[in-house]
């Protein structure tokens, strides 16, 4: 690709960082990942360039590599277009990729390269996803699990990130706090509570949890946080 990274920032404290390269966004990813990287302001972006690959070159087929080349520059760009928007998952954007009429050879050569190069990464993303889920907009095992899956994560990888985020947010206070910001009273109608339940059940949260929140609430526990 070449070009410098002139700037690594975030809308907010907390949210993805934006990578911007030649003062362009170029990639939106986690802090741990641009660490894990390298990545810093004035360094040489990673090359995703087709020239770059190995076996490129020589005099036979030169006419047809050189169409190849271009299919791929284009594949590249669009590719780099759809992960400064938000961070996907290899399948999800191979297949927004291919929506967009490109062949299957330059779409699985250049999202080979961006895993090459350590900028598409499914764990990263399954991580990354679950993390703005339990900051953001709390959500039940069930809920997180449907959503790593329709972005086409890996059922090995959708059930790890599952696993290790429950067992670090405990599922009754995340349906507490999502409960608490929707009920307006703590006496509530037979309705009101059957509306709330389809709501956290929405959510993905289980029976139990849910259970558990209604207790907090008929209980009048007022300590849920406020910012979430």
């Amino acid at each position: 690709m070449g070009g410098k990274i002139t700037a690594i920032e975030s809308a907010a404290e907390g949210l993805p960082l934006t990578v911007y390269v030649d003062g362009r966004p170029t990639l939106r990813m986690s802090a741990e990942m641009v660490e894990r990287l390298g990545l810093s302001v004035g360094m040489e972006f990673p090359s995703l360039d087709p020239k770059d690959a190995p076996g490129r070159g020589g005099s036979s087929g030169e006419e047809r590599a050189g169409v190849r080349d271009d299919e791929e520059e284009r594949v590249r760009s669009a590719a780099l277009r759809l992960l400064a928007v938000r961070a996907r998952s290899v399948r999800e954007l191979e297949d927004r990729l291919a929506r967009k009429g490109f062949g299957a050879d330059a779409v699985s050569s250049v999202v080979g390269r961006l895993q090459d190069a350590g900028l598409l990464d499914d764990r990263e993303f399954a991580r990354l996803w679950a993390e703005d889920r339990m900051r953001l907009r709390p959500v039940g095992p069930r809920r997180l699990r449907s959503e790593l899956t329709s972005r086409r994560v890996p059922r090995k990888i959708v059930e790890e990130t599952v696993a290790r985020t429950y067992a670090e947010h405990d599922e009754d206070e995340l349906a507490w706090r999502a409960l608490s910001r929707r009920a307006k009273a703590t006496e509530i109608t037979t309705r009101e509570k059957r509306r709330l339940h389809g709501f956290l059940l929405r959510r993905g949260f289980g029976y139990e949890a849910i259970a558990a929140a209604f207790e907090r609430l008929s209980a009048g526990n007022d300590d849920a946080p406020t910012d979430i």
